[in-house]
């Protein structure tokens, strides 16, 4: 059941220069490069997700059942005007939605991670509870793979007024470099494809070779 507090910004709203195309919607398996990360993040035990994109972005990436009932209650659509600017700009819009929900931690997602499993997902979000019923001062909870932190983050709401002050394409990366004891912040998973982005072609090619996908 989805009481713990957990909300989560997907942030979907860049240019995706690298691949030379929208590359939320680019076809993977049977969906889209950005509709299957959606789906499992709706399906986790994350509470609610808030989806920042583009200000013109047409959303036609989304599966059209996402929009439905029972779907549609679990994710919210967050346009971002100033999302031109730089990754840190689309997070504060997120940021913007998520304090109206008072959340215990706000996870931050990347949509082009599409092999991102629910068992990680909710593997974190668990130890983040549990560490937070500990210290309610812990500042964020980050993924890790061979010693390296990676997305998905967990971020306190202590975190928000320094999260405010980043620029241009900083994100939440920025406030895990500020703290010297790094590996207290830190659950390893040893799943490479959790962690794999998909933002140029020669990464879409092999992620088409991945034969797990399902939407």
């Amino acid at each position: 059941m989805k009481n713990s507090r957990i909300v989560a910004i997907l942030l979907a709203a860049g240019s995706s220069k690298r691949m030379g195309q929208n590359k939320m919607s680019l076809p993977l398996g049977n969906s889209t490069i950005g509709s299957i990360g959606l789906r499992t993040f709706i399906n986790s035990n994350i509470d609610h997700v808030f989806v920042v994109t583009k200000e013109d972005d047409s959303l036609n990436w989304i599966s059209k059942d996402l929009f439905q009932k029972p779907y549609k209650d679990s994710w919210t659509h967050v346009p971002c005007a100033s999302a031109n600017k730089g990754q840190s700009y689309s997070l504060k819009c997120g940021l913007n939605q998520t304090l109206k929900s008072k959340a215990l931690g706000i996870m931050i997602l990347l949509a082009d991670q599409p092999f991102l499993s629910i068992h990680t997902i909710n593997e974190l979000h668990e130890i983040y509870l549990n560490r937070v019923s500990e210290n309610s001062t812990i500042p964020f909870l980050a993924a890790s793979f061979q010693g390296f932190p990676r997305p998905p983050i967990i971020l306190s709401p202590n975190t928000i007024p320094e999260l405010f002050m980043l620029n241009g394409d900083e994100g939440a990366r920025a406030i895990i470099r500020n703290h010297t004891n790094l590996e207290d912040f830190l659950v390893e998973f040893e799943n490479k494809w959790d962690f794999f982005d998909i933002d140029t072609k020669e990464a879409y090619d092999v992620a088409k070779g991945v034969d797990f996908i399902c939407d």
